[in-house]
């Protein structure tokens, strides 16, 4: 499949690959940014992704697989979530600039494993930008950073510690930034040791009594990875709900 490499930014690490689905169709396709994890380090990168943008194009959609500075790779906090920010803001700019197909603004959807899912639900909580997102899709996504706040890649993300920067990490948690008004999916894995299954049942939980429309899934049998295997009810569960 096709692949576009785009700029948002001037930075090394702010660009994405567009993909898109094949044929002539003139229809305006709706868009699925994916948001790749690895605890916001720079060891890891979009590839995460790859096979995600690619099965959305095949579903008709238009796939935005993104990168963005990460701990490590030129940015902590608040770099990463300027990135984020900006990459999916490029969707009406640069990234409709370089598609030869029309993007339907009006449906946005972000889909997020790990890092990836604290970015996507954390955009989501934000007012004031070019793009709110239709839907959010959370894979294992760290949903509360304020109760693993000791956790060394949350620490290493704000390079200080939470009892000097409490405002700072709550103001980055999603679970205390609802209401959104988006509706957000959270699926999670039962066997997960790396993010405990509490961070998306506490996120639901939450944001459900805020009145947000939240789904949450647990899929028994299944951990952290299950998210990168394809063919995983995990991996099922993700398409299912972000390209339904």
């Amino acid at each position: 499949m096709k692949r576009t490499t785009i700029a948002y930014g001037d930075h090394p690490q702010q660009f994405g690959h567009l993909y898109l689905p094949e044929g002539d169709a003139t229809e305006p396709l709706s868009v699925v940014v994916v948001i790749h994890g690895g605890f916001w380090s720079g060891q890891y990168a979009l590839n995460l992704g790859t096979q995600y943008a690619v099965e959305c194009a095949r579903a008709g959609y238009a796939a935005w697989n993104i990168e963005y500075r990460r701990v490590g790779a030129g940015g902590l906090w608040p770099e990463i979530s300027s990135d984020v920010a900006s990459a999916v803001a490029a969707v009406a700019t640069v990234v409709q600039n370089n598609s030869p197909r029309t993007l339907n603004l009006a449906d946005v959807r972000l889909l997020g494993h790990s890092a990836g899912g604290h970015l996507a639900v954390w955009l989501a909580g934000e007012r004031d930008v070019a793009i709110r997102p239709s839907r959010v899709v959370s894979q294992a996504g760290v949903l509360d950073l304020v109760s693993r706040a000791s956790y060394e890649p949350i620490r290493a993300l704000f390079d200080v510690d939470y009892d000097d920067a409490p405002q700072t990490y709550r103001a980055a948690s999603p679970l205390h930034r609802v209401p959104t008004g988006i509706p957000v999916h959270c699926i999670h894995g039962a066997e997960d040791v790396q993010v405990s299954v509490s961070q998306s049942e506490e996120y639901a939980k939450a944001a459900r009594a805020a009145g947000d429309h939240v789904t949450s899934v647990v899929v028994d049998g299944e951990d952290h990875f299950a998210f990168l295997q394809p063919g995983s009810r995990c991996w099922k569960h993700s398409l299912a709900a972000v390209v339904e």
